[in-house]
């Protein structure tokens, strides 16, 4: 059982105070057992791509489609950082983490089980209720993955990289099991309740193995009062007191995240209306009696949330067992540089609709999205050092705060976009161009010499 690791931090922020050298790290078994809440979290946000979105594209418009989407980076913005803060100074006897990594899963099993009643509400109020659930997701989702990151990087001690790798590739695993299960059974929408049941089994599976055999030591506070003002002020003290290297980095990952949700938040309108040419009304129940415009919507979602996420995946497990070798051998700065070119390729993407390509250019992408978030943790400890008072949730939420934000201002952007003549394809060419500018930003000033594992 891997040894009680005490976890506590003051408000200070003062980096004078922080340890240079890392403690050393858990063992990889202990990672790979540390990590897997990671493969249910992917799973978690994943449900919403595969099962809501297309479903609510049949009986929506696309622009307020888009619109709803809103709602998981505002609640992404104002959630994470705030539970981020407060599980740095929780005073629970169970540990600063797993409190919250406990109610958190609760939250969202009970959030699963009422989705599989929608069905029996009626039609008149289903999509509210629908909409009213994926607040409720969101939120718990959040509340849930916060302390799954920071444990890992509270008992990863000096070997950072490696277990953010595995993190994403449990991240990549999870997105797998969502591709894989629409490539055999079709349409998450299909086989809802099914569907719901095997993300319950994971994320209980993943979790409770993690609250009963990582043991933390209780924090105990010098200033209580200041550390419950400055939960609620997490976003405004995570941009105030951020590094400049961090800033770097944050403006870089709102770019690319940019770039990257304007392909995921289309990808199934884009292959089934642009790349096939079909129609999306009623092609959620059309059955048998389905058009060949709404037979091809169908097979273009399918075929994007199905194969090409599978594709994308397997190149996702493949990089990331190389990415920590790769930082050792030509350091942080350069892997995390030229890991962005590929993402760049959605300008082609966008213009050239041909499936195999855009299954290629899409699996490629796929490296430059898991480079950034899998390097977050490792470079934010390497920048503000690895001691208890190093305030690691208030600037991991400062990070997530960035990857919400280049989200929300995909989804603020692509209603009005995707109403031209372009339709899907001109939010991912706008995803490209972005990336190209975020490459920019990498290459010219973001010179972190850092070549740890």
């Amino acid at each position: 059982m891997p040894s009680s690791r005490a976890s506590s931090m003051s408000h200070s922020l003062d980096f004078t105070t922080m340890e240079s050298s890392p403690l050393p790290g858990c063992s990889i078994p202990a990672m790979l057992l540390l990590c897997a809440p990671r493969m249910a979290m992917q799973m978690a946000w994943s449900a919403y791509w595969a099962a809501f979105s297309p479903t609510l594209e049949t009986r929506l418009a696309s622009w307020v489609v888009q619109l709803m989407q809103i709602i998981g980076p505002i609640t992404g913005l104002l959630v994470y950082p705030t539970v981020a803060v407060f599980s740095d100074h929780c005073t629970s006897h169970y540990g600063r983490r797993r409190p919250f990594l406990l109610a958190g899963t609760l939250g969202t099993v009970l959030v699963w089980v009422l989705m599989m009643l929608t069905d029996f509400v009626p039609a008149a109020y289903r999509d509210g209720y629908t909409i009213f659930l994926y607040v409720c997701m969101c939120i718990s989702v959040n509340v849930t993955q916060v302390p799954v990151m920071l444990l890992i990087a509270d008992f990863a001690g000096d070997r950072q990289v490696t277990a953010f790798s595995i993190a994403q590739a449990y991240n990549t695993l999870g997105a797998l099991l969502v591709s894989g299960y629409i490539s055999l059974f079709g349409p998450a929408t299909d086989t809802f309740v099914t569907f719901l049941s095997m993300l319950i089994l994971v994320l209980v599976g993943t979790v409770l193995p993690v609250c009963i055999c990582f043991r933390e030591t209780p924090h105990v506070p010098d200033q209580p009062h200041r550390d419950l003002k400055s939960g609620f002020l997490a976003v405004y003290h995570g941009i105030k007191y951020l590094p400049r290297l961090l800033a770097v980095y944050c403006v870089v990952f709102i770019l690319i995240m940019f770039g990257f949700s304007c392909y995921n938040g289309n990808k199934a309108q884009f292959f089934g209306l642009v790349v096939n040419n079909g129609n999306a009304t009623g092609a959620d129940d059309c059955g048998d009696t389905c058009s060949p415009a709404q037979a091809a919507y169908n097979e273009g979602a399918k075929y994007a949330l199905g194969f090409v996420d599978a594709l994308a995946s397997f190149v996702d497990l493949a990089y990331l067992v190389l990415m920590p070798r790769l930082v050792k051998m030509y350091g942080a700065r350069r892997v995390f540089t030229f890991a962005l070119l590929p993402q760049m390729l959605f300008v082609v993407l966008s213009w050239v609709h041909s499936k195999p390509l855009g299954a290629a250019i899409v699996a490629l992408a796929s490296i430059s999205f898991n480079t950034v978030n899998s390097m977050q943790i490792p470079v934010i400890l390497h920048v503000i050092g690895y001691g208890e008072l190093n305030g690691l949730g208030l600037f991991a939420g400062a990070f997530n705060s960035a990857n919400c934000l280049g989200q929300f201002l995909t989804f603020v952007l692509s209603p009005p976009l995707v109403t031209t003549d372009l339709t899907h394809a001109l939010p991912i060419l706008v995803g490209g161009i972005v990336t190209f500018l975020g490459f920019l930003v990498a290459f010219f000033k973001f010179d972190i010499r850092m070549f740890s594992l």
